[in-house]
């Protein structure tokens, strides 16, 4: 039991952990990327939309990778 307890709270702290990361890679790409990204998207910027699916997902596969 006591085994289970720890491998469920080390996926609750992954998890957050990982959102977090994705997150702050999300601001860091808004922030490098000219004009505001979230402002684009809302206007319809289709290929605004595309890079930053694209950028956060490489992000989650890369911060995936390092805390497997």
């Amino acid at each position: 039991m006591d085994q289970l307890l720890h491998s469920i709270t080390q996926v609750l702290v992954f998890s957050v952990l990982g959102i977090l990361l994705a997150l702050l890679g999300y601001k860091v790409i808004d922030w490098i990327t000219p004009g505001n990204m979230s402002k684009q998207i809302s206007e319809g910027n289709i290929a605004m939309a595309i890079l930053g699916g694209f950028m956060i997902l490489g992000i989650c596969l890369i911060i995936a990778t390092a805390i497997s």
